[in-house]
């Protein structure tokens, strides 16, 4: 097992001999990128298990390929697997190699096979595995020694945060954690956690009252998330009851991202979560003057309206500091992140 460095890939790699030209290297290194000690890289596991279990079958002198249902329950016994859809075998891997290296069919990692009697399987390409003459069982044991080694340096890069928030036994110990989210180059998935803890604080301090067909109700704002950071979610990642409002959280100051977001949700009004220092109106002044270089000032004011709070850094440090005057709330505030910090990397699954 390689060290968590940069270069754990490439000492892997010269082990095999494996050239660092092929396919398989680039698209490997490009999918481990959230090993790296500060990288802003999200962990996407779904199309390294793909890989890793058609590597399997190729070590093990399957060269056949194996059942998609197999595959799949192989893919799930993995650490962080058993959430894991069939979107990878289906077409997802092969998809993503064909856009980034323009390879032809007879390259991409997921091939069709037959097990005889109309069953059908998939198998690992072999003219992947032997390109540039690479010996064919090199490469596949490359694949999972790569993928075995990433998943040991995340697993201890989640469990060192994780093991010192739960420890933190005073509220200085533990804001000084939490702030750690605001760095530029911390964790996505820790930034939307925090994200939401704060949140939910913020939000639970408010009660509504409404009616409905005469019956009156007062219910305290509530905060949810809807899965997990990687999830099909349709571009939400809180909804606020009993309001119904959607949230999202991201690190882009990009105009196409946000106009996409409100396209998945048919243009329901939503807010976002900000990963930025500028203030609330500097990022819609922002993002209205890029959308102008391409959208007509009617469209961009269709999606502009659609906007409805938008939270910086700024917003989220002021609420960091209201909760660290009460010790009650900032251990509320603990005990949320190690639990959505548990959910989101699958500790609660066995």
């Amino acid at each position: 097992m390689a060290s968590n460095e940069i270069n754990f890939l490439e000492e892997i790699a010269d082990s095999y001999e494996i050239n660092k030209n092929s396919v398989i290297f680039k698209y490997i290194e490009r999918k481990t990128r959230a090993s790296e000690k500060g990288s802003k890289a999200r962990r996407s596991l779904g199309n390294l298990y793909a890989l890793y279990v058609l590597a399997q079958d190729y070590i093990n002198d399957n060269f056949e390929g194996s059942s998609f249902t197999e595959l799949m329950q192989r893919m799930k016994t993995m650490p962080f697997g058993s959430k894991l859809q069939n979107h990878p075998l289906d077409n997802r891997l092969n998809d993503e190699v064909k856009r980034q290296y323009k390879v032809s069919d007879n390259m991409l990692p997921v091939q069709p096979a037959n097990l005889g009697d109309g069953r059908k399987a998939r198998r690992i390409s072999v003219d992947l595995l032997v390109e540039y003459n690479m010996n064919p069982n090199s490469s596949a044991s490359f694949i999972v020694d790569a993928i075995d080694s990433y998943i040991t340096i995340i697993d201890n890069n989640q469990t060192a945060y994780l093991n010192q928030i739960e420890a933190a036994n005073t509220d200085s110990q533990i804001a000084e954690l939490i702030a750690e989210a605001f760095q530029y180059n911390s964790d996505a998935r820790l930034f939307e956690i925090i994200s939401f803890g704060l949140l939910y604080l913020h939000f639970a301090k408010t009660t509504v009252s409404f009616s409905i067909n005469g019956r009156n109700f007062s219910e305290q704002l509530t905060l949810y998330r809807t899965g997990r950071t990687n999830a099909n979610d349709g571009g939400i990642d809180f909804v606020l009851k009993p309001l119904g409002n959607f949230f999202q959280v991201t690190e882009t100051l990009d105009f196409k991202k946000y106009f996409l977001d409100f396209d998945k949700v048919n243009r329901f009004p939503m807010s976002f979560v900000i990963k930025t220092d500028l203030t609330q109106q500097q990022v819609r002044d922002k993002i209205k003057q890029d959308s102008l270089q391409i959208y007509s000032t009617e469209q961009v004011k269709v999606y502009l309206n659609l906007f409805d709070e938008i939270y910086t850094l700024n917003e989220l440090r002021a609420i960091l500091e209201q909760v660290k005057d009460s010790h009650d709330s900032i251990y509320k505030l603990k005990e949320i992140v190690v639990q959505c910090f548990k959910l989101e990397y699958g500790l609660l699954d066995y």
